[in-house]
């Protein structure tokens, strides 16, 4: 800046007013200043200006991984929001599944790079997170946790067991009574969610839950999870004539088993996944899956989060609490 204040003949206070449109400044310094800003190739560096600022215009993304197609078309929206809402960059971060990164991403040696966080739990329970000290700007997506009642935390509710009932409602209505769930194991927050709106849904109609109905999988990230639980559900010879899906991953990957054992869908099994990813689209049968509103998602988790980065104290405001909703998409893996 310097630089470019000596070859226009102005102060660097000038060229930071010319640049940041702040102060007074004639026309005629302001041609000087970005003909010399041109000339000379000068770019703000955000990391430097922060230092000064406090504020980088810069905000976390903290992720599982950016692999399963729903986080990535997740962080895409995020991006998207960000960019449309006084053009704010995204860092995304990848936790790996592990508690130890999650944490760190959410302690304050990750605040010197960014105003806020947008953060999607994966290893950590909702009283793991909310016991964290909060030292910045933070939205949760998830529902809000009992636990979270008096903290500064904003959430961005996913409608995951609403969605789970409606997709298992559906298939009910198709005529479906022995309906399995391929669910991940051990997972005490978007599985249990998902998992009660599938035995809320049963119940509902009067069909008892079976646990032989029920397989756990590993790790619902992997196509090859869905495709190695049917494998094994087939191999116990219970009888199904429905599969509810985890996420549309493990959909998908039971998909190309059933269709390998000669099991027409849906006409010998009705199938239904949740996340309305890209791909659910082009499968063959396409995929009935439940749409959990990640625009939606994304949007309301930008607008809490700058509505706090602009408050002289982010700590001024209660935790709040928005929901994204859902939608149920039918396609032919459910109905002929």
């Amino acid at each position: 800046m310097r630089t470019v204040a000596e070859k226009a003949g102005v102060s660097a206070k000038t060229v930071s007013n010319v640049i940041n449109g702040t102060g007074s400044f004639s026309p005629e310094t302001e041609h000087r200043v970005r003909a010399a800003v041109e000339e000379l190739g000068y770019q703000i560096n955000p990391f430097a200006r922060g230092l000064r600022s406090r504020r980088t215009g810069t905000i976390g993304l903290v992720l599982p991984n950016v692999h399963q197609p729903f986080n990535a078309e997740l962080a895409e929206q995020v991006i998207r929001a960000a960019s449309e809402t006084g053009g704010l960059k995204v860092v995304v971060e990848t936790t790996r599944g592990s508690a130890d990164r999650e944490r760190t991403a959410l302690s304050t040696s990750y605040q010197e790079l960014v105003d806020g966080i947008i953060y999607l739990p994966h290893a950590l329970t909702p009283e793991e997170y909310v016991s964290l000290p909060v030292t910045q700007p933070t939205v949760v997506l998830r529902e809000r946790a009992a636990d979270a009642a008096g903290r500064i935390l904003d959430h961005v509710e996913i409608s995951e067991e609403q969605g789970a009932h409606a997709a298992v409602a559906h298939l009910l209505t198709q005529g479906r009574r022995r309906i399995a769930a391929i669910c991940q194991q051990g997972e005490p927050r978007a599985n249990s969610r998902r998992l009660h709106g599938y035995r809320r849904a049963l119940a509902e109609s009067g069909v008892a839950y079976d646990d032989s109905l029920v397989i756990g999988v590993a790790d619902p990230d992997l196509w090859s999870s869905g495709a190695g639980a049917v494998t094994r559900l087939l191999r116990t010879r219970v009888r199904f004539d429905a599969l509810f899906c985890h996420n549309d991953v493990v959909a998908i990957g039971a998909l190309s088993v059933l269709e390998r054992s000669g099991l027409a869908v849906p006409d010998e099994v009705a199938l239904a996944g949740f996340d309305n990813i890209e791909a659910s689209r082009f499968t063959s049968p396409p995929l009935t899956t439940v749409d959990p509103q990640r625009e939606s998602i994304a949007r309301l988790a930008v607008e809490l989060l700058r509505s706090r980065m602009d408050l002289p104290d982010f700590r001024e405001l209660p935790g709040r609490s928005e929901s994204a909703g859902f939608a149920l998409c039918v396609r032919g893996s459910s109905t002929a």
